[in-house]
């Protein structure tokens, strides 16, 4: 125990990686829209079906692009369609 150090649960460091694995792939979602729509003159559509089998984490990561695309600073055209 001395040696290792303190004993961790596997399930608590794999919570944690994959939060933090989540959070990164909400930003770059973000940044990954900021970019193509701040790119083109025409607005870019995201078209989401069937948006009532979303799980928790996917509607996490449209609700961060929705958020994050209206505090932009630069000039965006995003549109979002979600049925």
């Amino acid at each position: 125990n001395d040696i290792l150090g303190s004993e961790q649960s596997d399930d608590t460091f794999y919570d944690d990686n994959c939060v933090d694995a989540q959070r990164r792939l909400q930003y770059l979602l973000c940044q990954f829209v900021e970019v193509l729509s701040s790119s083109f003159a025409a607005p870019v559509t995201l078209f989401l079906d069937d948006l009532q089998w979303a799980d928790s984490a996917s509607i996490a990561a449209v609700t961060q692009l929705l958020c994050s695309s209206g505090s932009s600073t630069k000039q965006t055209q995003f549109f979002f369609v979600g049925c």
